[in-house]
């Protein structure tokens, strides 16, 4: 079932919202797509300005963390 997820950067003080969001196929899906923005956003240089403590919070609508990734890559399930 496609779901809307979204993608907040956090380094736990300073939160940039995805207000956005995107559609996809289940939370393996929003995680993976997560990890390649990740890898997009570090070969275009975006990520230089952030520290390695940055993560993208994979949420659903109402505000619920269901995956978290670091700007490394590395990523865990909540």
């Amino acid at each position: 079932m496609y779901q809307r997820y979204f993608f907040d950067l956090t380094d736990g003080l300073t939160t940039i919202r995805d207000d956005r969001g995107v559609e996809v196929y289940g939370l393996s899906m929003a995680v993976l797509y997560a990890r390649e923005a990740v890898e997009e956003m570090r070969q275009s240089g975006e990520l230089i300005q952030f520290g390695d403590d940055w993560q993208f919070l994979v949420r659903t609508d109402d505000g619920t963390v269901l995956a978290t990734v670091d700007v490394s890559g590395v990523y865990s399930l909540n």
